[in-house]
């Protein structure tokens, strides 16, 4: 070969690669983090969990659970999904909650099937984190718990907790404020989608101190999906209409809360990505949320038709006294959402410095962030701040 054939091989060679870069951007930018989905079919192996007169808890669980995810795969595979067990295999509960956490995943659903010594109980139902709503939910998350007991050295494990003793679920009264709304969200829409695919009796969304969503760092909700204990609803959840009845409404659950998600996250990126067309983008309408109003409509400074902003620093299912110790000496408020009792700290109009506030808390409060509220109703943060940008 010549050297003037050398180097038209070389050149074409170069304009190949050139070529190949341009056609292919991938390599130039850095990937999105996909959604990371982790689904958890309650018990397995040596730990049934409820029985039934013909089926077990386990096997439900794990039926649901697949179903479910071939519904999100379908439908969105782009959704990396986790399973924290795929076979009939034993996995403690300390160790699902680490592989969500691993994981990094953004949002985590326990699927179980409940069970009750009356055989008349009956219903679907979606449990939260926390101390416990009602004197049922506190014994559904303390049947779910016991499984540790079947754990090799579990006292270590879990620092003491009997799942047996009222007094250990006081760890459970402070909830994480950033996940638990979250999940209270994604809770309500798959409670709505069961009761609307299978017609099963509305047990409805409540929280509770179960150990594996409290162990978990990101939005979790745990899902019964009926009572094995009943006979009649045995019937129905261990069959395959059943199962696919209501693997489709938690994947309805799934779809609307992810969906609102995509919408939030590609909002935030045309913000960011946009920033000159920002000032002259047009400002949508709040809206009110579920139930969400304050302690106090306002004060004497608070004006009509400009956005309030706070900072929440926790949310329990219980009213603190003011000199509680959780509070940490912060003259706090609370508005009531969601039958949640959630604290604030200072009031503005001023973005910017409720912003500020939450920085000089951060190191009391970690997990605190802004609110927003308009006229006494708690509104979306970020149109809040949009309109307080296009006021000011």
């Amino acid at each position: 070969m010549s050297i003037t054939r050398l180097h038209i091989t070389l050149f074409v060679s170069l304009l190949l690669l050139a070529g190949a870069a341009v056609c292919n951007p991938c390599h130039a930018q850095k990937k999105e983090k996909p959604f990371t989905l982790v689904i958890d079919p309650g018990h397995g192996g040596v730990d049934p969990g409820a029985l039934g007169r013909r089926a077990k808890e386990k096997d439900i669980n794990m039926n649901v659970s697949k179903a479910f995810a071939e519904m999100v795969k379908e439908e969105f595979p782009e959704v990396k999904i986790i399973f924290t067990r795929k076979t009939d295999v034993k996995i403690p509960l300390l160790r699902r909650a680490t592989i969500a956490n691993d994981a990094k995943a953004d949002l985590f659903i326990s699927i179980h099937s409940n069970a009750s010594k009356s055989r008349k109980a009956r219903g679907c139902e979606t449990f939260t984190l926390g101390s416990g709503s009602s004197a049922e939910a506190k014994a559904a998350a303390m049947y779910e718990n016991e499984v540790i007991l079947l754990e090799d050295n579990f006292e270590e494990t879990y620092k003491g907790f009997d799942p047996r003793s009222s007094e250990s679920y006081i760890i459970f009264e402070l909830i994480r404020s950033h996940d638990i709304e979250k999940s209270i969200a994604f809770a309500e829409a798959v409670q709505k989608g069961m009761v609307k695919r299978t017609q099963l009796h509305n047990r409805g969304v409540s929280s509770a101190g179960f150990l594996v969503l409290h162990k978990t760092v990101m939005p979790s909700i745990l899902v019964e999906l009926g009572f094995i204990s009943n006979p009649t609803e045995e019937k129905y959840i261990a069959s395959k209409a059943g199962q696919k009845a209501l693997a489709k409404g938690i994947f309805d659950g799934f779809a609307s809360y992810y969906k609102a998600y995509r919408k939030n996250l590609d909002g935030i990126t045309a913000a960011t990505s946009k920033p000159e067309k920002a000032a002259t983008a047009p400002v949508a309408k709040p809206t009110a949320t579920n139930a969400g109003t304050t302690k106090k409509a306002g004060t004497a400074n608070t004006k009509a038709g400009k956005p309030v902003f706070k900072v929440q620093i926790l949310a329990t299912d219980t009213k603190l006294k003011s000199n509680d110790k959780r509070l940490k000496g912060i003259k706090a408020d609370f508005y009531k959402e969601n039958g949640m009792y959630k604290y604030t700290y200072g009031e503005s109009h001023d973005y910017d410095k409720i912003a500020a506030k939450r920085k000089s808390i951060s190191a009391k409060f970690k997990e605190a962030f802004v609110v927003a509220f308009l006229d006494g109703k708690k509104i979306n943060t970020k149109e809040a701040i949009e309109m307080f940008r296009k006021q000011k």
